[in-house]
């Protein structure tokens, strides 16, 4: 997400321009002002660079090192410079800010392990109690029309509570503009009313396209494209060609009332966005049970075996010429359709696109089939469904899991304390260089403590077991 890797984000830099400025910042309050609505509002390039160059001018900060450095590196973090890049108006750092201050009211720090765990589940049970409140103040909270318009009445059942008002503040905005027709039904001029009394800067006309005859609309400020959202330029063409409902297009699911209601891809067609879910049909069914009957008898024995292979390879040769010829109504047929005919599956990423295959492969092996075709003509054996072969351990049989690899303790290998390698002692190590050897103890035994014998061949007589001052008294 652009403005966010580096550390120029716009919060970054209105907090180093309290530092740098000084007393200049913190005292001019209109300054401050205008300061902020240079970084925080959405202004296109021409906007941002007339408003910059005002800013310098109105409080004489032509040469201040902190304004030229940050202005350097603009397209770092000024929003125009990537308002077309989608990032749910998030362009800094704040949610893992706004992360780590929620947690820092759940967990003090340098806290054990256990406390962690019970104030993160308290911190995560509360958070959950917070969206579902906020999805039934959506569900059961009365809505306000202001202005009672189709358009708003339509944001209001397909938006949250949140984007509803949002969409509300834009519809407001909406009503000080003009509009212009420039090329009949594509192109349209949309003036401020009141464009005298606006900042100098300020652009007085923004220009709006139209898409696929009304399908799509394109705006010059890129709001819809930085958060998924119709700006007042967009919403006052809208009100101007008398479209009553919001675009499909432009209604992301992520903001709507639906928006937790994302199943797999095996299952998206039960999704309430996606339509009625589509049945099998009866000779896809009768076929399907018929099949599994039929291998049911073909594994009885062997020659049930070959004659059932025999079987499926002639009647394959036959089936191949008369299905040459298709009348749509195959379930393999209508999924292509209904596939073609949904913008979101065409729209999937490689990753979803792995990840329907995966489906597609666990479907087939449910349905009993021997392989699945993905992706073209490629077939993938139902052996990449099996889990990898266990690996089999020395010693006897056992039913104590597979442990990982960080787990398995093996013995420590010993090495050498001079050189510190493996092989050999330190005793016979050849780096040890002139290092003395400790001279080797002469044994003596123990009962006379004369060396040449030991205790069990000792001639001399056995010694009264005399105890020392500090076992006690002798008894």
């Amino acid at each position: 997400m652009p403005g966010t890797t580096h550390r120029w984000c716009k919060w970054h830099v209105l907090r180093k321009a309290k530092e740098h400025l000084g007393p200049h910042y913190t005292k001019r309050s209109d300054f401050r002002a205008a300061l902020h609505k240079v970084v925080n509002e959405m202004l296109t390039v021409d906007e941002f660079e007339a408003a910059w160059a005002d800013l310098l001018d109105r409080y004489k900060l032509h040469n201040n090192t902190f304004l030229i450095q940050i202005f350097e590196v603009m397209h770092k973090w000024a929003k125009p410079y990537f308002s077309g890049k989608f990032c749910a108006k998030q362009t800094s750092t704040q949610r893992s800010e706004s992360a780590n201050h929620l947690l820092k009211g759940y967990i003090p720090p340098a806290c054990p392990m256990n406390l962690f765990v019970k104030q993160y589940s308290k911190f995560q049970f509360d958070r959950e109690a917070e969206e579902g409140f906020q999805e039934k103040r959506t569900r059961l909270g009365g809505v306000v029309l202001r202005y009672n318009f189709p358009r708003e009445e339509h944001a209001s059942q397909v938006y949250t509570r949140t984007m509803f008002e949002m969409f509300g503040q834009a519809l407001y905005h909406a009503v000080r503009y003009d509009v212009e027709e420039v090329e009949r039904g594509t192109r349209y001029h949309v003036r401020h009313i009141e464009a005298e009394k606006r900042e100098k800067w300020c652009r007085e006309m923004h220009t709006v396209d139209v898409h696929e005859g009304g399908a799509r609309y394109t705006g010059e400020c890129g709001l819809f494209e930085h958060m998924g959202m119709l700006c007042c330029h967009d919403i006052k063409v809208l009100l101007h060609l008398g479209v009553r409902k919001i675009p499909s297009f432009h209604v992301m699911k992520r903001w709507t009332i639906d928006a937790c209601d994302n199943l797999p891809l095996h299952l998206i067609h039960y999704q309430k966005d996606q339509g009625p879910p589509r049945l099998s049909s009866y000779r896809h069914t009768a076929l399907h049970l018929t099949a599994l009957e039929f291998v049911q008898l073909g594994d009885s024995n062997v020659d049930a075996f070959d004659r059932a292979m025999d079987i499926l390879i002639a009647g394959k040769a036959e089936l191949t010429v008369l299905a040459a010829i298709k009348d749509g109504k195959s379930l393999v047929d209508q999924t292509q359709v209904g596939e073609s005919a949904n913008p979101t599956m065409t729209m999937m990423a490689d990753g979803a696109h792995q990840e329907d295959e995966r489906s597609e492969m666990f479907i087939s092996t449910e349905c009993g089939l021997g392989s699945v075709s993905v992706g073209g003509d490629s077939r993938h054996p139902l052996s990449t469904l099996l889990a990898p072969d266990r690996k089999k351990q020395k010693g006897r049989p056992t039913t104590v899991r597979d442990k990982p690899g960080y787990e398995i303790k093996y013995a420590r290998s010993r090495f050498c304390t001079v050189c510190r390698e493996k092989g050999h002692k330190s005793t016979t190590c050849p780096r040890r260089g002139d290092l003395l050897k400790k001279p080797r103890k002469i044994p003596t035994c123990g009962n006379c403590g004369v060396a040449g014998h030991k205790k069990t061949s000792c001639f001399n007589p056995v010694l009264p077991f005399v105890k020392r001052p500090r076992d006690g008294p002798v008894e």
